[in-house]
């Protein structure tokens, strides 16, 4: 049973007040912390004040105070009645595509939903009962929509999707659109970084150039199964931090090459014997811009 919005799902990777792990999510072209900040701040039709809730910046309180005091804030000014609201604006349709799109763009917190199983409830504690079985409905749909497909059940998912349809806040075809838009948009700076094997064989990962290479080796790590603490990622004879970003790294100038962990003195060897052999043929090997 997974439960959303008690006190620590903020730092589960699965409430909408989950912060993004590195950079804000990228909806209808804009930057956004949360689906909160953005499911708030879509409400008004001011622009100024629009800004203004998406100018509320997480506090460094730690990643649970940190999402929980950021949540808190923005639905607040969500709340308010003394900006014009958008008349436009589809409250299902908002949350499922930030939904989506938050989890689309975040490998780390995709993985996290996609591994759990079995219902998803709000806790007791929640105010708006029957808001928040939406929320559910929507996070289920998304879960199986993006799990891998001999693992999907698109009977369910088929099941939500007519529900959402009868709903006058939701609109099939736009929000369509908008995560195409949306994914055009996150994908027009992504780059391609070829990570080499120690079995010569390769796997490309989709990065952006704020990412870290800590995140690189987590996107490694799921499309391999393995855990992350197994894999070291190198730049010719340099091992990467996981701090340094893509950018920071010189990741632009060539390939990066994965290695798994062995223990003891024989790292450094083997890292040697691992460059070695492959030079000639990373060398080949270039990042490429997503077009």
């Amino acid at each position: 049973l997974l439960t959303i919005y008690d006190e620590s799902a903020a730092a589960s990777g699965i409430s909408a007040w989950t912060l993004s792990p590195s950079a804000d999510s990228s909806i209808d072209g804009e930057e956004w912390a949360s689906v909160e900040q953005y499911y708030q701040a879509s409400k008004f039709a001011d622009e100024a004040y629009r800004k203004a809730i998406q100018a509320v910046r997480p506090r460094r309180l730690g990643l649970q105070l940190s999402a929980a005091q950021h949540g808190t804030e923005v639905e607040s000014m969500g709340n308010s009645e003394e900006h014009e609201r958008d008349p436009s604006f589809r409250a299902l349709e908002n949350l499922y595509v930030a939904s989506r799109i938050k989890f689309e763009q975040n490998l780390h917190l995709r993985k996290q939903l996609v591994e759990t199983m079995g219902p998803i409830q709000a806790a007791a504690t929640c105010g708006d009962a029957e808001w928040q079985l939406w929320n559910v409905r929507v996070l289920e749909s998304v879960r199986e929509e993006l799990r891998p497909a001999p693992e999907r059940h698109d009977e369910l998912i088929e099941g939500l999707r007519l529900e959402f349809q009868r709903r006058e806040d939701y609109d099939e075809e736009n929000a369509c659109d908008r995560l195409a838009a949306a994914r055009m948009a996150f994908g027009a700076h992504q780059r391609v970084i070829v990570a080499a094997k120690m079995d010569g064989t390769c796997h490309d990962l989709f990065m952006h150039p704020n990412d870290t290479i800590e995140e690189a080796r987590n996107q490694l790590a799921f499309l391999l199964g393995v855990a992350p603490s197994r894999i070291e990622m190198l730049h010719g004879m340099e091992v990467l931090q996981d701090a340094s970003t893509v950018d920071g790294s010189g990741l632009q100038d060539g390939v990066v090459a994965a290695s798994s962990c062995p223990q003891g003195g024989a790292k450094a060897d083997l890292n040697a014997e691992f460059m070695t052999g492959l030079a000639g043929r990373l060398s080949s090997l270039t990042l490429n811009a997503v077009a």
